[in-house]
């Protein structure tokens, strides 16, 4: 609603009516149910796939967003049937499980998604429950994430961005391959019979170290570690920056005398045609062998990993 207001010269402008009144009430969580610029406070969770709770590695297969102001509810998840990814993930997983947890959750997330339809509109309190009351934390072969906030115009366009950024590119992100190089590593100690000889650990101290995902010690201390390191990449600028990071993590860990006997980096190595890349890759290798008891070498290079690791199995 307008009203008008008339000018300095006579015309006619139009401003918008003020709203008087108390203030709408805040959710009790402290959920901001306002517009800003014509957008919306919206929450969304990313839903993932766990199913070895004990490894902790999960698959980012769906989003669901709700956006109390509007009673918006939605979700949009990976195609039941689109299993390789899967399967390509987690090798020994029995694809009907995956399918049937699938079918399952949509089931719940319509049904949800129907009653904040029916009963959300006018009623963000109920939308924001039903919101809370689907993501709650669970034992599940399917779970959801922290819920985060988002400012949005469209909540169903900014549920189908999150989904192309959370799951259609999930397999590409970094912290998906770490998964996908440290899963290598694994199946290759495995097959030699190395796998209990390593387990995740850190070096260093309580000032200085880092976490690596294999780590063979005696006696409480250090002695041999296997780190994936990612250097893939299609800039030479991405490997340097990666690079250096962990040539001075491994000249700090070095120069403090915090390193164990023997450090090996399996290194994920770019495609050949970027030649400008694998001369930054090579140039960081030959800092990082610079490095005392620090080796490298392609993640694709199962002899000298195997070789490596067999060093666990000796008997001082």
């Amino acid at each position: 609603m307008v009203v008008r207001r008339r000018g300095t010269h006579g015309s006619c402008k139009l401003r918008p009516r003020r709203r008087t009144g108390a203030a709408e009430p805040l959710h009790a969580r402290g959920f901001l149910e306002a517009r800003a610029m014509n957008r919306y406070a919206c929450q969304y969770a990313i839903i993932r796939f766990l199913p070895y709770a004990e490894t902790g590695e999960f698959a980012n297969v769906g989003v669901v967003l709700a956006c109390p102001a509007t009673g918006y509810l939605e979700a949009r998840l990976m195609l039941p049937r689109r299993t390789a990814r899967i399967t390509g993930f987690f090798e020994k997983l029995d694809r009907r499980i995956y399918r049937e947890a699938m079918d399952y959750l949509k089931e719940e997330l319509t049904r949800v998604g129907k009653l904040v339809a029916d009963r959300g509109h006018g009623n963000p309190t109920f939308a924001q429950q039903a919101f809370a009351g689907l993501v709650r934390p669970r034992e599940a072969l399917l779970r959801f994430s922290e819920t985060r906030v988002i400012l949005a115009e469209q909540p169903a366009d900014t549920l189908h961005k999150l989904f192309a950024t959370m799951v259609e590119r999930d397999f590409a992100d970094k912290a998906y391959h770490d998964q996908w190089l440290e899963r290598g590593v694994r199946e290759t100690l495995r097959k030699a019979k190395l796998r209990d000889y390593f387990q995740p650990g850190d070096i260093g101290n309580q000032d200085l170290h880092i976490h690596v995902p294999f780590l063979h010690q005696r006696e409480g201390r250090p002695q041999l570690a296997i780190k994936p390191l990612d250097l893939a990449k299609d800039e030479p600028n991405l490997v340097y920056g990666i690079g250096a990071r962990w040539v001075g993590q491994m000249r700090l860990l070095q120069r403090h005398q915090l390193l164990p006997e023997s450090l090996l980096f399996a290194v994920s190595m770019p495609d050949a045609k970027h030649e400008r890349v694998h001369a930054a890759v090579e140039e960081i290798l030959n800092d990082l062998r610079g490095t005392a008891a620090v080796q490298a070498v392609p993640i694709t290079d199962v002899a000298a990993i195997t070789t490596f690791a067999n060093a666990a199995t000796t008997v001082y």
